[in-house]
C-alpha cells in the first residue's frame, strides 16, 4: 500500500511534509535546547577529558550523589476509586495490585533512573507508553479475544523485537535518548505538542517481516545506525565507524515515527523516500494525550527544553580542571633540582642523586669546591600552591550552592567543626525542600504513566484473570476479572519516598513502632484470627538476618497457618466461596454477597439525620 499522497499544502506528498516537519524540530532541537551540547555533557561524565590535564569529574559525582537522594526506591500506589460502594472499593483493590505488580515487572525505576542520567544531561527527558509492540499496537492484528498480538515474531517465529521490557498483551514504558525525540517547532510542554516524533534503528530484516509496515521491499539500510541531520548532516556513535561494522551481517535502517495529536494517526517513514510513507495506522496508544511522558528538573519559562544541571556545572568543572592542571604544573616545578658542573659526575652517580634510598652517597669529582660543583635549585611556589588550594575550595563551594547539595549530603567528610547538630538539622531540611521538587516530578510522571497503563488494560485484557485481594473485613478473597469489569475512574496516590538511608537500629526500631500501630488499628481483625500480613513479617524479620534467622522457612512455616485462617474467613463469610482460585467470584458477586452480610440499619438514618442534633425535651413545668 502507498500512502505517500498528495497533500493540500504546495503539493508536497505527505511524506515529504513530515520529513520538513522533522527537520524543523530537529533545528529546534539544536537551536533552543542546545542538542550539539549533550554529547560533551556525557563525555564528562565517561571521564573523557583533554591529555596533559588533571580532572576533577564533578559531572560524575554530582549525578551519582544526586540520582539515590531523589529515585523512589520502593514506590508504592494507593488507589481510591471516585465513586462509592462495595463492588467500587473491591475493583479499586484489583486495580491497586495490578499496578503494584506493573511497577515491579516491567523495572519502571530502572527507566526512571535512566530519565534522571537525562535530565541531568539535556534538561528534558521522555518516556513512552505502550502496549503489546514497541513500534505500537495494530490493533487490526489483536487475536480473537481482543487482547493481544504476536507483531514481535515472524513468520517463523524467530523474535523481530527483542527488548524485554515489551511482552504480547501488557503495557510497557521506555525511555527515549533526548537526541532521538523531536518536539514540534516553538512546542511548550508535552501536554500543548501537536504531535511527536521518535528516531527509530530496526534492522532492514526485521522491518521487512514486521507486518505493521507496507512498502519495505526495496529498503536496503547501512552497516551502523546512522543519524540525519537538517542540511545534510550525518552523524554515527560508534568512533571510527567507517573502518568496522558492529554486525557484518546487520543492515540497519533509520525509521521515523510520529504520534499525530491532531489526525490521531501513528505515522512511519524514512529520510531517503520521500514520496512513500512505511505506515499509516490509528493510534491506539493515544490515551490521554499522546503516548509519550517528559520528565524535567529546571523547566524553561518559554520551551520544552530544560535546563540540564551538566551545562550550570560546567564553567565550575573547567575551572576546577584549571586549577587542578596549574597545582600539578607547580608540583612539578617545584621539585628540587639541581645545577652540576660539566664532569663532575659520571652517568652512574647522577642516577644515585635520582635514587630514592635513604643516605644514598654520591662521589663529585671536582677540584673546586663542593658547593662551587653542585648548586640545589629550589623554585619556592608552595604559595602559589596554597592559593590555589584555597581557590579550588571557593569553586566546589560555588557547585554545591547551584545543584543544592551539602558536604552533608555529598557524603563528605568534615571532621570536628563547630556546626551544632541542631544546624546540621536544619542545612538538611533546606536541602530536601529542594529534593522533594525533584521527587515531586518523579511522582507526577510515574502517576500519568500509571493512569495510561490502566486505560490500556480497561480497554485490552478481555480474558478473564484471577486476582488475590484482602477484602474490607481483612479476609483474603479471590476474585475473577477482566479489564471491561474493573474499568473507572480511580485517584492515584505516590508518596515522595525521602532519600536518607537509617542505621540499622533506628530501622528496626521504627518497623517496631509501624507494627505496634498495625496491631492497635486492626484488633478487631487480629482477635477474629486475622493473620499478620507477610508484608511486615518479612520487614520485620530481615531485620534480624544477621542473628541467622532462616527468614523464608520461618515464613513459609507462617504463611501456611495464614491460608488456613484465612480460608476459614471467607468460609464463615462466605461458604467456601472465593476462598481459592478455583472458586474465584466476579467483584459485583463478591460485593453483593458483602452487602447483604450487613447488618440492616437501625431506623431510617442517612447522612443528614445522623449530622442533625437531637430535638430539644421541654422540661416539666418549663414556660
Amino acid at each position: 500500500m502507498n500512502f505517500g499522497m498528495e497533500s493540500a499544502t504546495g503539493g508536497l506528498s505527505e511524506c515529504k511534509l513530515w520529513q520538513d516537519r522533522i527537520f524543523n524540530g530537529l533545528r529546534y532541537q539544536q537551536k533552543v535546547g542546545r542538542g550539539q551540547e549533550w554529547a560533551r555533557y556525557k563525555a564528562y561524565y565517561r571521564h573523557e577529558f583533554a591529555a596533559n590535564t588533571l580532572p576533577l569529574n564533578l559531572v560524575f559525582s554530582v549525578l551519582r550523589s544526586m540520582t539515590p537522594q531523589i529515585i523512589l526506591r520502593n514506590p508504592k500506589i494507593t488507589c481510591t476509586p471516585r465513586k462509592t460502594g462495595p463492588l467500587a472499593e473491591l475493583n479499586c483493590r484489583i486495580v491497586q495490585k495490578i499496578d503494584n505488580w506493573l511497577i515491579r515487572e516491567l523495572m519502571m525505576k530502572r527507566e526512571i533512573k535512566r530519565l534522571v542520567n537525562d535530565c541531568f544531561f539535556a534538561g528534558t527527558a521522555t518516556g513512552f507508553t505502550g502496549y503489546d509492540s514497541m513500534f505500537g499496537l495494530n490493533s487490526d492484528m489483536l487475536d480473537a479475544k481482543g487482547e493481544y498480538t504476536l507483531s514481535q515474531f515472524n513468520r517463523k517465529g524467530d523474535r523481530i523485537e527483542v527488548n524485554t521490557g515489551v511482552m504480547p498483551g501488557m503495557p510497557w514504558f521506555l525511555r527515549a535518548r533526548p537526541e532521538d525525540v523531536i518536539f514540534p517547532w516553538g512546542c511548550t510542554g508535552i501536554e500543548s505538542a501537536d504531535w511527536i516524533a521518535m528516531r527509530i534503528f530496526r534492522r532492514v530484516v526485521d522491518l521487512q517481516a514486521d507486518k505493521k509496515y507496507s512498502n519495505t521491499k526495496d529498503l536496503v539500510g547501512e552497516i551502523i545506525p546512522v543519524r540525519t541531520y537538517p542540511e545534510g548532516g550525518r552523524l554515527t556513535d560508534w568512533k571510527e565507524a567507517t573502518n568496522f561494522s558492529p554486525d557484518p551481517q546487520a543492515r540497519w535502517v533509520e525509521l521515523w515515527q510520529v504520534h499525530d495529536a491532531r489526525s490521531g494517526k501513528v505515522l512511519a517513514f524514512t529520510m531517503q523516500n520521500e514520496n512513500t510513507l512505511l505506515r499509516k495506522d490509528n493510534d491506539d496508544m493515544q490515551v490521554n494525550g499522546l503516548p509519550a511522558e517528559t520528565l524535567t528538573f529546571n523547566p524553561d519559562p518559554d520551551y520544552i527544553y530544560g535546563i540540564p544541571d551538566a551545562r550550570i556545572i560546567e564553567p565550575q568543572l573547567l575551572e576546577m580542571m584549571d586549577i587542578r592542571t596549574q597545582s600539578m604544573k607547580h608540583r612539578q616545578v617545584n621539585i628540587i633540582k639541581s645545577l652540576i658542573k660539566k664532569g663532575a659526575l659520571d652517568a652512574e652517580q647522577k642516577q644515585k642523586l635520582k635514587s630514592g634510598d635513604i643516605g644514598a652517597f654520591v662521589e663529585v669529582e671536582t677540584e673546586m669546591g663542593l658547593r662551587d660543583s653542585v648548586v640545589p635549585l629550589n623554585p619556592g611556589v608552595g604559595g602559589i600552591l596554597e592559593e590555589l588550594t584555597g581557590m579550588g575550595n571557593v569553586v566546589q563551594g560555588d557547585v554545591r550552592e547551584m545543584v543544592g547539595f551539602s558536604r552533608i549530603l555529598q557524603g563528605e567528610y568534615q571532621g570536628k567543626t563547630h556546626v551544632t547538630s541542631a544546624e546540621t538539622q536544619a542545612v538538611m531540611a533546606s536541602a530536601n525542600i529542594r529534593l522533594d521538587e525533584r521527587r515531586d516530578a518523579i511522582v507526577d510522571l510515574l502517576t500519568r504513566v500509571i493512569s495510561k497503563f490502566n486505560a490500556y488494560i480497561f480497554k485490552y485484557w478481555t480474558r478473564d484473570r484471577v486476582e488475590s485481594i484482602v477484602g474490607p473485613d481483612g479476609a483474603q478473597y479471590w476474585v475473577k476479572y477482566s479489564g471491561k469489569e474493573i474499568a473507572d475512574e480511580y485517584d492515584i496516590i505516590i508518596e515522595p519516598e525521602e532519600g536518607t538511608n537509617l542505621d540499622t537500629t533506628t530501622k528496626r526500631q521504627e518497623y517496631m513502632e509501624a507494627a505496634q500501630a498495625w496491631a492497635q488499628m486492626n484488633q478487631p481483625m487480629i482477635e477474629a484470627g486475622a493473620p499478620i500480613p507477610d508484608e511486615i513479617q518479612r520487614v520485620m524479620f530481615n531485620q534480624f538476618d544477621d542473628l541467622g534467622l532462616d527468614i523464608d522457612k520461618l515464613l513459609a512455616q507462617t504463611r501456611a497457618g495464614n491460608q488456613m485462617a484465612q480460608q476459614k474467613m471467607a468460609m464463615e463469610a462466605l461458604g467456601g466461596a472465593a476462598s481459592s482460585p478455583q472458586t474465584a467470584m466476579r467483584p459485583h458477586q463478591l460485593a453483593a454477597v458483602q452487602q447483604a452480610k450487613k447488618p440492616p440499619m437501625q431506623g431510617n438514618l442517612n447522612v443528614r439525620n445522623a449530622m442533625r442534633p437531637a430535638p430539644m425535651v421541654p422540661q416539666a413545668g418549663g414556660g
